[in-house]
């Protein structure tokens, strides 16, 4: 092979084009010739840059790693080819490039180098013969017979600085060959080593070459699992509430105190610390709520308390309702219009109970209400009969004004209490607390040593029918991608599990749903429950599904108290063109978040 001067490839506006104007040829990587460490790859890269279409992959570089032959026990040998080139009706064509002026001798390859010296080389004809059938068994095995069976599988070797004139090797027929003489008509030469492996062959599908093409460059990511970082956020958030409790504590010598606090401010832990303060000093406490499940969660975190003269009694104010009345004998049966029936007559009956049972000692000397939004004007008159109508009776009350899903709230009728206001989230990321924000319009702070956490993800359902499918997906990949247990992840619907989208499904990713909080806790079940239900509960990762926009039964607290649910990921699953667009543009927003410092 005889060395000749180089042609450079043609050029446009500094950028490779192809002479016919039309797309060049897709590379892998996409490596410009000026930057490739060998000159003579860098001139074939030119060349099929500027003479082969967009119908053309070309990997350059190409590394692989294989058993000897075929036995799959012997040790893996690693190589590369220094181009493949794949085409969907020509097959697989593997490229040996050697530069400089090369010697074929006693069957010993060499280079010249400076004074006449030779240098030996590796056989390229055998380098591109293995790399050929390193190549061939991955595609066998990761494509299957069918497809295999249809690749035309050739082998070629390029002496891009020299020309060819004497008889090849017999293991490198002469149309196999390419030299610098074949650059400006790069393709002919390719179309005369592919025609050497037979010219009649089976073109490829669409869909069969992008098998073959997968099984060549792979999308390949290792990630880091969802559960390492919600992990994390627990136990800083956790850190951060337990904080907030120390603080607290200096506020404690008020008998009577009234406590605003947003979403994730820790009032419900707040709240359990000062009933069990107030059992310790020897009263007979009784800690309400609105929510049925949040009283479920907080007799589990009692159920092993031991206080020498003190009690706790934790109920729902609607379960406290039905035991007093069922203790007196009077009915509980809502007739006509409910919210006048449990705001006005269950009070009342309430009353008239605890006056016949409890005529000189009422049963609790000390209150503590969660929820207190939502309690109702006469709910707090049936309060007074169950711990004394003195205005000296320590209570604390906390609430939301944001959080109420009932009616306008109230604030407690609490004569001399102190007021104390907790303006910053401990149960979210900041960007689940910036979202929350943008969405419910609502003024919120995360705490400064919060975690920032992943922006929320919102997942678009082209039907109501699909949401499902969409929900399950996400479901799989959080348990089996991203490690999650099942009582770390809840379903939030805008209503109760049997009357939504997923009324007609029991189980998903495998798992079976619940409606129950107790249940899920356990760890056997996935919560499929509302905001109300779940209000004051959280969970590390929420899926809000089924949300179409704010209005009617699902209003702006509702949203709130959903997303603030949420301790480390968000995911919104809607059909809902125009509240999808909202829920972007918040993500959008809180996506900025901590980036802050680094545009400065």
């Amino acid at each position: 092979m005889r060395k000749r001067g180089r042609r450079p490839g043609r050029a446009r506006g500094g950028c490779l084009v192809h002479p016919a104007g039309c797309l060049m040829a897709i590379c892998i990587p996409n490596t410009l010739p000026e930057n490739m460490p060998h000159d003579s790859e860098a001139l074939l890269m030119r060349a099929f840059q500027t003479r082969l279409g967009d119908d053309y992959l070309v990997f350059h570089s190409f590394p692989w790693l294989a058993p000897e032959r075929d036995d799959l026990t012997s040790p893996v040998r690693e190589g590369e080819a220094d181009f493949v080139l794949l085409h969907r009706e020509k097959g697989m064509l593997v490229i040996e490039a050697k530069g400089g002026e090369v010697v074929l001798r006693n069957r010993q390859w060499s280079r010249l180098v400076g004074g006449g010296r030779l240098k030996d080389l590796r056989d390229p004809a055998q380098q591109v013969r293995r790399a050929a059938r390193a190549l061939r068994k991955r595609i066998e095995l990761i494509c299957g017979e069918t497809i295999y069976q249809k690749v035309r599988f050739a082998t070629a070797v390029a002496f891009p600085h020299c020309v060819f004139r004497d008889t090849p090797p017999a293991d490198l027929p002469a149309r196999t060959i390419m030299t610098m003489d074949d650059l400006a008509d790069i393709e002919n030469a390719i179309d005369r080593a592919y025609d050497a492996f037979g010219r009649f062959h089976t073109a490829l599908t669409g869909p069969e070459f992008e098998a073959v093409r997968q099984a060549l460059a792979p999308e390949f990511a290792v990630c880091e699992p969802l559960k390492l970082d919600v992990d994390a956020a627990g136990q800083v958030l956790a850190r951060l509430t337990r904080q907030q409790i120390q603080i607290l504590n200096g506020f404690a010598a008020n008998p009577r105190a009234v406590i605003h606090g947003v979403a994730g401010s820790g009032k419900t832990m707040l709240g359990l610390q000062r009933a069990r303060r107030f059992a310790r000093d020897g009263c007979s406490v009784l800690f309400t709520c609105f929510n049925a499940e949040l009283a479920r969660w907080l007799n589990e975190q009692i159920a092993n308390d031991e206080y020498d003269k003190g009690s706790l009694t934790i109920r729902h104010f609607h379960g406290l309702a039905a035991e007093i009345l069922k203790k007196a004998g009077l009915p509980l049966d809502p007739v006509g219009d409910n919210t006048h029936y449990w705001d006005v007559v269950v009070p009342d009956q309430m009353a008239t109970a605890a006056a016949a049972l409890y005529p000189d000692d009422p049963p609790f000397d000390a209150l503590v209400v969660d929820e207190a939004q939502d309690f109702s004007p006469g709910w707090w008159d049936a309060l007074a009969y169950l711990t004394g109508l003195g205005d000296d009776v320590p209570t604390w009350a906390f609430l939301d004004r944001d959080q109420s899903l009932r009616r306008d709230p109230v604030d407690p009728p609490l004569e001399n209490a102190a007021i104390l206001h907790l303006d910053t989230n401990c149960r979210n990321t900041r960007r689940i607390v910036g979202f929350a924000a943008a969405t419910a319009k609502i003024t919120a702070e995360a705490a400064e040593m919060a975690p920032l956490g992943r922006p929320p993800r919102l997942i678009f359902a082209q039907t109501q029918g699909a949401m499902p499918g969409l929900v399950q997906g996400e479901l799989q990949r959080l348990l089996r991608d991203h490690r999650l247990n099942p009582d770390q992840v809840a379903l939030i619907g805008p209503t109760a599990w049997k009357n939504g989208v997923l009324a007609r499904w029991t189980e998903m990713a495998g798992v079976k749903l619940t409606d129950s909080a107790s249940e899920w806790r356990k760890g056997q079940a996935i919560l499929c429950t509302t905001a109300r239900s779940f209000k004051g509960l959280e969970a590390d990762v929420v899926i809000l599904y089924g949300i179409n926009g704010v209005g009617g039964l699902f209003t702006e607290s509702d949203l709130y108290v959903a997303v603030t649910r949420a301790r480390g990921h968000l995911l919104v699953v809607t059909q809902n063109s125009s509240f999808a667009d909202q829920m972007k543009a918040a993500i959008i927003g809180v996506s900025a978040i901590g980036t802050e410092l680094e545009a400065l």
